[in-house]
Formats: C-alpha cells, structure tokens, sequence
C-alpha cells in the first residue's frame, strides 16, 4: 500500500510570495493601552540632579539650595601638620577652619547651626554643612 501524500495548497494564479506586502504587528486589544516604546521611556527620564542621593519629590522641605553664609569669604586651603585648613573670613575675623568645628560652638568663624563638613586641599574645596544640607565652595 502506498501513502499519498496531499496535494498542495492552490496558489493564485500571478501572485509571487515576494509581491504579498508584509503583515502589520497586530494592535493592542480593545480597552488596553500600548507599552511605550524604548526611546519613548530613555526620553521620559529626568538627568542631571545635583544630588543624587537627596530624597526625591516635595518632602516638606525647602527646595532652594544652601549657599555660603552671608559674609563669610573663602580665601584658600593649607596643611599644616598633616590637617587640612580652610583660609576663611567672617564678620571681620580672619583665621582658619578645620574638619568638624562647628559655628557659635568651637570657632567664630562660622555662623550658628554650621559645621565643617569636609576640606580637600588637592582640589581647594571646602564643604560646610547646615543641618542635612551641604554646600560646597571652590578656589
């Protein structure tokens, strides 16, 4: 006994495989939103905050960003000793600053509420905190 096999499918007469136009990716379902696309969602995104790590959104909190103290003027760094120090000058005095002096407390040279925060002589940085908020000033 032998096995036949089918026929094949009728072809239209004059249609070439190559000639039929491609097939359109289907759509979404009725009553559902497409996906963006990927350059939709790169575009989407946000660059450029100026800390990374701050918390995100309106937390209650101001959004202007620290500056200097009023008067106080930043003249240089040294080190003396092996210990980084700022050159600064505050309401009329002139001295220097360490890593962790805090204004009204253990220098005149910071308002109250400020501390020294940081001192990198490499690059002439001095970074002084207010609270949870930093600023940093540069030569």
């Amino acid at each position: 006994m032998t096995s036949q096999l089918p026929p094949p499918p009728s072809a239209v007469v004059g249609s070439s495989p190559a000639a039929s136009p491609p097939m359109a990716a289907p759509g979404p379902p009725a009553g559902l939103t497409p996906l963006p696309s990927s350059s939709q969602v790169v575009a989407s995104i946000a660059s450029g905050r100026v800390d990374p790590f701050a918390p995100v959104g309106g937390s209650g909190g101001s959004s202007a960003p620290l500056s200097l103290p009023p008067g106080l003027v930043f003249n240089g760094v040294i080190r003396s000793g092996g210990t980084p120090e700022a050159l600064v000058q505050f309401e009329g005095e002139t001295g220097t600053l360490r890593v962790g002096q805090r204004g009204g407390r253990t220098t005149p040279l910071l308002p109250a509420g400020w501390s020294v925060a940081s001192i990198d002589v490499q690059q002439g940085r001095l970074t002084l905190r207010q609270g949870k908020q930093s600023v940093t000033a540069e030569l």
